[in-house]
This record gives structure tokens, sequence and C-alpha cells, in this order.
């Protein structure tokens, strides 16, 4: 059985964090940040929601996919109706499974200290018309 288990995390930012497990095995942990926010060096547009990753001997499987997609149903129980979430130009299984999870892109910022481009998308939650 996959599943989330929430971890208590401190901050001035409100951040809810799970770690994903397979039956007992940890296989990654998310970050959902109830606000939008960017890392030191980006530019304050490649703001995002959400941070995910899976322990290297486990990707591939398709557990990136199901990481994001109860992360995104953890979004839309605290009341989020759009997520944002970026990834490097140059990180292709991330780019899949954003869109795999309803990721449309939104925009393309060229990262200075790093010579890359930065991807930013968005996926809806919610109908906005409801």
């Amino acid at each position: 059985m996959i599943y989330l288990k929430h971890k208590q995390t401190s901050g001035m930012l409100p951040t809810s964090e799970y770690e994903l497990f397979d039956d007992e095995i940890h296989v990654g942990k998310i970050q959902l940040r109830h606000k939008s926010s960017h890392g030191a060096g980006f530019p304050e547009s490649m703001g995002s929601h959400i941070y995910y990753e899976i322990h290297p001997e486990y990707r591939s499987q398709g557990y990136g996919k199901k990481i994001l997609a109860l992360g995104l149903e953890e979004a839309n129980k605290i009341g989020l109706q759009e997520i944002y979430i970026t990834c490097m130009e140059d990180n292709i299984n991330s780019r899949k499974i954003i869109e795999l999870n309803g990721g449309t892109f939104v925009e393309e910022v060229m990262i200075p200290d790093e010579s890359k481009k930065m991807l930013k998308y968005r996926i809806l939650l919610s109908d906005p018309q409801v």
C-alpha cells in the first residue's frame, strides 16, 4: 500500500510535509507550502507550492507521479485552488510527472548562477467557477 505520512513542521512559512511509504519502505517526501515561495537565488516569479523528491534507488518506478498526486489531494484539503510547481528544464522526468498530474506550462526563466532554465507549471485543483 502506498501512502503519505504527515510529518510535523515548523517555521515562518506554513508548510505541510509528508513522507511517502510503500508498505513500510520510505521512498520519498513532499513539502506543501500553503503560500507560494521561492528559494534564495531564484526569481520571485518562480515561486512554487510544492517540492518533492524520491530517493534515488526508487526513481523511475512511478513513485514521483504518485507522490505528486497525493500531494495535490492534500493541497485541495487545505483549500488551495491552484498550485504552482517548478523544475529545471533538463529534469525530463519531473516535467513528465508534473504534466501527467495536470500541469500546464506557465513560463521559463534563466537562472543566472546555474546557466539553466527553470520551468513553472500551474495545476488547477478545483473548478474556479464553483
